[in-house]
């Protein structure tokens, strides 16, 4: 098979985007536009005339030595093609990457099972799913006893649902609410969100709802982007009066309610996390898992760095 490298500027976007639309496994990741949003510089391997194609996210910060790496924001990339995706067509892209990638460390899409790559590590991580054609009935009777537990106490406290949010409030309290975590990111990731819920919204791939109290607080927000069959949990927030009364697993119930009886599913985006991931099997949500692939081939001197 013919395998071309293709820098940003050479890449033909409504072909990529179209190889992207029609793959079976097509992921809102790969888009040229969102790709465009995540990172300063990315390139593709292509196969013919875009019947398969293969996102590389690179940076050179490690002392301008070239790395691949996943940009946060994109949970899986890998390989999309509209032709059989075997493990010989994976590896064969796989093996195209340029050797001035010193180091690689990629997730590829849940599609792309590969049992073995000479020369990298892999390593098998976790993503809940849950199904949502069978029906509120039948989904929600798989629902844990704690989960019902919160739920009573949810709607006994008396959340009322809105999506009358703005995406700035939105993602400043994504941030508040990473901070209390702990957690603090560089301002390009929340720039990165408010990007790419811009473009969601504005193509239609993508909304916000959130629960409120009787104060017109919100309490929990989840942005959801919406890609051939999977509604994705992309961003999240809960505040404290939130956690205390069950606002999030309202939320995600009333999201199950709305949409249960479609063929679509749930994507929660994780969680290797052994508390949020009990939180979304609570639900019935089964793993689905993503292979992370790692190299590293930099000089002995920086080895210990990675």
């Amino acid at each position: 098979m013919e395998i071309r490298l293709l820098q940003r500027s050479e890449i033909e976007k409504a072909k990529w985007n179209g190889c992207v639309h029609y793959a079976p496994n097509s992921l809102i990741y790969a888009y040229t536009w969102y790709l465009d949003n995540i990172c300063d510089h990315w390139m593709g391997l292509v196969e013919g005339d875009y019947e398969s194609v293969f996102p590389l996210v690179w940076n050179n910060k490690l002392l301008g030595i070239k790395r691949l790496y996943q940009p946060y924001l994109c949970q899986q990339l890998g390989l999309f093609t509209v032709n059989n995706l075997s493990e010989e067509r994976i590896n064969a892209f796989i093996s195209a990457i340029p050797e001035e990638f010193k180091f690689i460390d990629i997730n590829l899409n849940d599609s792309n099972t590969i049992k073995d790559l000479p020369g990298f590590t892999i390593t098998e991580k976790p993503n809940y799913t849950l199904p949502l054609h069978w029906g509120y009935d039948k989904i929600s009777a798989a629902y844990s006893n704690n989960l019902k537990r919160n739920l009573k106490k949810a709607e006994k406290y008396g959340f009322f649902g809105t999506s009358s949010i703005k995406p700035e409030d939105f993602v400043e309290l994504v941030k508040n609410y990473q901070k209390e975590k702990g957690n603090i990111f560089q301002p390009q990731l929340y720039h990165s969100a408010h990007r790419i819920i811009y473009n969601c919204l504005h193509r239609g791939q993508g909304f916000l709802m959130g629960v409120q109290n009787e104060k017109q607080e919100l309490c929990a927000a989840i942005f959801w982007m919406t890609n051939g069959a999977r509604f994705i949990n992309l961003m999240n927030f809960t505040t404290q009066e939130g956690r205390d009364n069950g606002a999030m697993h309202t939320l995600i119930d009333m999201f199950i309610r709305s949409n249960a009886g479609k063929p679509m599913f749930i994507d929660f985006e994780g969680s290797s996390i052994e508390s949020i991931a009990r939180f979304y099997q609570s639900f019935g949500a089964e793993n689905l898992p993503y292979y992370n692939i790692r190299q590293n081939r930099l000089p002995w001197w920086l080895k210990w760095k990675k």
